[in-house]
């Protein structure tokens, strides 16, 4: 890393889409919108603007962060083959943060379990759940029915997250009016967030070479490989 760390985040997990610049993790430049299936044809015009908004050019850049998921599958591989190649390209470093970590990070320090829910498609739910008293990778990852997850519920425990705001009346009917939900209008991830997270990954060394960058998915099919990245990664 160089003496100074100007990072370009990429979160294309979901719908919504951010791009960030930041200067040794703290963000400078950061755009996000609402994707309608459209990731591929608006990514790189998005960080080309929030590059000219930061007034730092691509070869600027010394490292990237990326979120791999879980999320749409379509909308991940967009992200993370752009982010992959200009790392490639310009041989600089990338760091690998999951998307539910990107979600529970700003309230890790509020003393009590966080539970990040973000929507998966028809009656499904990515959850990422996180001790208080865990760290940030040692999160429990899972896809669960949304009627199952219900029925389930973690008593005391935070709740934040993209899906988190379609659920509260479910949420505060099963738990009552004491249930703690951490509403945020879209996008509920930030740049700057991931920022902070890849900053400090970069500053302690832990980087992923190419070869090992996978998505995490968490279909069926795909629990093997992120279950490598999450050792807590289970699937219904």
């Amino acid at each position: 890393m160089s003496d100074q760390d100007i990072a370009l985040a990429i979160d294309t997990s979901t719908r919504y889409a951010v791009v960030g610049v930041s200067r040794d993790g703290q963000s400078i430049a950061e755009l996000s919108w609402r994707s309608d299936r459209n990731h591929s044809v608006e990514l790189v015009p998005a960080i080309q603007r929030t590059l000219a908004q930061a007034h730092v050019g691509i070869d600027d850049i010394t490292a990237i962060h990326i979120a791999i998921g879980p999320g749409a599958f379509s909308a991940l591989r967009v992200g993370m083959s752009t982010a992959m190649a200009m790392a490639m390209g310009r041989d600089i470093p990338i760091t690998t943060i999951g998307t539910l970590e990107i979600e529970v990070h700003p309230y890790l320090d509020l003393g009590q379990d966080v539970t990040a829910i973000i929507g998966a498609g028809r009656t499904r739910l990515y959850i990422g759940t996180f001790k208080r008293e865990d760290s940030l990778s040692n999160g429990h990852v899972y896809l669960e029915d949304r009627d199952k997850f219900l029925e389930n519920l973690p008593v005391d425990s935070i709740f934040c997250g993209e899906a988190v705001a379609e659920l509260r009346s479910e949420l505060k009917g099963r738990l009552g009016p004491d249930c703690k939900i951490l509403l945020a209008p879209p996008p509920t991830r930030s740049a700057s967030v991931m920022a902070e997270i890849g900053h400090a990954k970069l500053k302690s060394g832990d980087t992923t070479d190419l070869a090992d960058i996978e998505p995490i998915y968490l279909r069926s099919s795909q629990v093997a490989s992120a279950a490598r990245r999450w050792p807590n990664t289970t699937t219904e």
